[in-house]
């Protein structure tokens, strides 16, 4: 390389450990060397870093892709290791991993578009999906079907059948009917002694009032 070169300096931080990459670009502005500084001087993980930038260096001038470099080291998993600060690099295994991916991301072509975490947003399969939930959720009432549990609710809210109207009743073939076949031997001739309705069904050995929910006795 060159006396006097161009270089680019890149601030990161890695769950709590603050650090800095300078890259010495070639005329064509490729890498061709690196230093990674940390900012606690004197550390060991400092030393290693120092290594690893160096090692970095020598293969880059010696002709090593940078493609190859990025293969091999990205992804190695050791502490320190957690969440960053670079939106597309939002959490790194390790210092080396957050290193080398960032450098992929900008040296290697395509390499950011690959691995950023909001990759594949611009470009959804099946663009028509927006517009058939919006149709799904805003579809009228009346275009839904009538189900069971609406009918068992129509059966209950309206009045009940005694127990000598339940054999007349088994003679349907609605739904309706057929729930309504079920409930009649629930309900007991009996007046609520509270609010005067005639909706109540057995609990057991005793009734209780569907509207005000009072118990009627045992007997």
């Amino acid at each position: 390389m060159t006396d006097t070169r161009m270089s680019l300096t890149h601030k990161f931080e890695i769950a709590g450990h603050e650090g800095y990459i300078t890259v010495g670009l070639y005329e064509n502005g490729q890498p061709g060397e690196l230093f990674i500084h940390m900012a606690k001087e004197g550390s060991t993980i400092g030393g290693l870093m120092d290594t690893v930038g160096t090692l970095t260096s020598v293969a880059l001038q010696y002709g090593v892709p940078l493609e190859s470099l990025v293969k091999k080291f990205a992804y190695q998993r050791f502490e320190p290791s957690g969440f960053t600060k670079n939106p597309d690099i939002r959490s790194a295994t390790s210092i080396t991993d957050y290193v080398f991916r960032w450098l992929g991301c900008q040296f290697i072509k395509g390499y950011k578009e690959a691995t950023a975490p909001n990759r594949g947003q611009a470009e959804l399969p099946m663009k028509e999906i927006a517009e058939i939930e919006k149709k799904a959720v805003n579809r009228p009432v009346a275009d839904l079907p009538r189900t069971g549990e609406k009918e068992l609710i129509d059966v209950i809210t309206s009045h009940p059948p005694n127990e000598s109207s339940s054999a007349v009743a088994g003679n349907g073939h609605s739904h309706a009917d057929r729930v309504q076949e079920a409930l009649g031997s629930m309900f007991m001739d009996v007046i609520c002694s509270v609010c005067g309705s005639n909706k109540v069904i057995r609990a057991g050995a005793c009734g209780v009032c569907t509207e005000c929910g009072t118990s009627q006795g045992c007997g």
